[in-house]
């Protein structure tokens, strides 16, 4: 037979359970509503008059996808990338597997939109960070790796302006592991070389460059620097 005491536990415990049931869903009920308000300037294009409500509704509920799915995106359609990529990343980490897809190409247009920035702005090292991210994600990605080749022959080339040789060789060897077929690169490289006083090595590297982009007018110039005639190249 339960005693009194014992009765008067259990009734306590059993109402402190419902309130607190009742509490944690007055938060789910409020993250909702903040979630709802937001989309309603969401969808009407407001973006930045919905991102308050969506920022509380993560705070009071932050397990809430979509909430975090629209905060990025509201930053993303108002091209602020950086401040989309960290809701993105936590809308991927929290999404079920068979919804991944969507929110990761949000993601992935945030990556690509702060690395192009980045870019624009000279900030090679940010763009490359961005855009070696999004590869994590996405390995096949032909728009990624190109644009981190890109960017990884833009920063050789500001290094070598800058004296750091060894490290634009650097920069100028991981574009060409990740895309062979970089005529600029080579170039970079061959440039890189002369710079340090390996001729071979830096006459190797033009003559790659040639058999990828003979064409190439700063090929030329190069080769008019080294004093090497048009045929050279060409043996």
């Amino acid at each position: 037979m339960i005693s009194p005491q014992m009765r008067i536990t259990v009734i306590a415990c059993i109402a402190l359970t419902s309130i607190m049931g009742c509490a944690s869903l007055g938060i789910i009920s409020s993250a909702e509503h903040e979630f709802e308000l937001g989309l309603s300037f969401f969808d009407r294009g407001q973006y930045d008059e919905a991102v308050p409500y969506f920022v509380r509704a993560t705070e009071l509920d932050a397990h809430y996808v979509d909430a975090f799915i629209y905060l990025g995106r509201s930053h993303l359609n108002r091209a602020r990338w950086p401040q989309a990529i960290p809701p993105l990343r936590t809308a991927y980490r929290l999404s079920p597997v068979r919804t991944q897809g969507e929110v990761l190409n949000f993601l992935i247009d945030a990556l690509l939109g702060a690395a192009g920035s980045d870019f624009g702005q000279g900030n090679f090292r940010g763009a490359i960070n961005y855009l070696k991210e999004g590869l994590e994600l996405d390995a096949d990605s032909h728009k990624l790796t190109s644009e981190l080749v890109a960017a990884l022959i833009a920063q050789g080339n500001e290094l070598l302006s800058q004296g750091r040789v060894d490290d634009a060789i650097s920069s100028f060897g991981e574009a060409i592991r990740i895309s062979p077929f970089q005529g600029d690169a080579y170039l970079g490289l061959a440039r890189a070389f002369f710079r340090e006083g390996d001729l071979l090595k830096a006459l190797d590297a033009a003559e790659k460059a040639f058999r990828i982009d003979p064409s190439n007018p700063e090929l030329d110039l190069f080769r008019k620097g080294l004093g090497i005639r048009p045929g050279d190249l060409a043996k």
